[in-house]
């Protein structure tokens, strides 16, 4: 997987340019707040489908602007591709696959693969469930696309599900065939994560353990709420079918669902200890770029090729040793690192460097 270029157009902070990226490393140099970061959104755009800051479309179009769009320009599996997004005020955005628009996410999720570490995913240790929720959905998501069907689907019913509990007078039925269909939907859900978790762990401990010296053993631990997650998905079906129903007339009390893998969570351990309570922010953070690089090895493990990977400013907040860890896990991938420090350009000789001033990105 090889990003070759990157076109935007009132994206963000940008006007109208164009980059093009090397095979290695390539390297993003600016102030803060110039819009280095913003061009890695705009490359992790699609992967995702989305903005990993969390930002609404209308927010992406610069402003004073009507519209944006934004094009990448790719290799994966020995083919190029292109891939377009179009947005404009009041209006729904278009994606599009070789200047064709794509309606579903199937049909172009997976597609273009990354992996993003900024200082904020510190949530996926320090931060609440929903953090690393979405972190797994979203890693399962980019190798195998069909997750993401059974995902939006368990959230369409949820949603409806929810909007009628709100109601003064709830229909039963209509609840019990929600349960049946969602408790489908959940075993789906539960299993993935369960089986992603699973693999997630070995790989981020060979991480862990070689950027400590050895000293630090990392372990994963999915929890769900129908009890031991790591069985047949059709028991887990069950397991949720008996949990919707022995939980439906508290739910009915209180208006909205409380059960479901929409509460799931999973933690994570240094040496037997929970790292969000008692690991000190380094080890937060080495925990965090553990999981990360372990996400990049899954997704080869599984698809045949690395992901990119989108590093924003995170050498700076790492020790001499970490960090020099950290540079060779990436050789021999594509890699797009930021910083502020013009320094930054002698990671690598052969680097592509790009400057960013004033919200203006240019190679050098």
């Amino acid at each position: 997987m090889l990003i070759r270029t990157l076109a935007l157009n009132n994206f963000k902070n940008a006007g109208e340019e164009e980059l093009r990226f090397g095979d290695g490393i390539n390297v993003i140099c600016g102030e803060n707040a110039s819009g280095k970061t913003n061009l890695l959104e705009g490359i992790f755009y699609f992967a995702s489908g989305k903005s990993f800051r969390g930002c609404r479309e209308r927010d992406l179009i610069r402003f004073g602007a009507e519209s944006a769009s934004a094009e990448l320009g790719f290799e994966t599996g020995g083919a190029e591709y292109r891939m377009g997004l179009r947005l404009a005020k009041n209006q729904k955005r278009q994606i599009l696959v070789g200047g064709v628009p794509v309606r579903k996410l199937s049909e172009y999720l997976g597609l273009f693969r990354a992996v993003i570490f900024t200082p904020d995913h510190l949530s996926l240790v320090k931060g609440a469930p929903e953090f690393r929720r979405r972190f797994l959905d979203l890693a399962i998501c980019q190798s195998f696309p069909r997750y993401a069907a059974s995902l939006n689907e368990y959230n369409r019913i949820l949603m409806q599900k929810n909007a009628m509990l709100k109601k003064e007078s709830v229909d039963r039925e209509l609840l019990a065939v929600y349960h049946e269909r969602m408790a489908a939907l959940a075993a789906v859900i539960t299993t993935n994560r369960c089986k992603y978790v699973a693999a997630l762990t070995d790989a981020a401990a060979e991480f862990q353990g070689e950027m400590s010296g050895g000293k630090e053993k990392l372990t994963l631990k999915y929890v769900c709420q129908c009890g031991e997650p790591e069985r047949a998905s059709e028991e887990l079906k069950k397991s949720y079918e008996a949990l919707f129903s022995e939980k439906a007339a508290q739910e009915i009390r209180n208006g909205f669902s409380m059960y479901g893998p929409q509460k799931d969570d999973f933690a994570v351990y240094l040496n037997g200890k929970n790292a969000r309570t008692f690991g000190s922010q380094g080890q937060q953070r080495s925990s965090v770029l553990s999981l990360k690089l372990a996400e990049g090895e899954l997704s080869k493990r599984l698809t045949g090729e690395y992901p990119v990977f989108l590093l924003d400013d995170i050498l700076s907040e790492l020790d001499k040793g970490r960090r020099e860890y950290i540079l060779s896990s990436i050789k021999g991938k594509q890699v797009v690192l930021t910083g502020c420090e013009e320094e930054l350009f002698s990671v690598d000789q052969t680097a592509e460097k790009i400057v960013v001033e004033h919200g203006v990105a240019r190679n050098v």
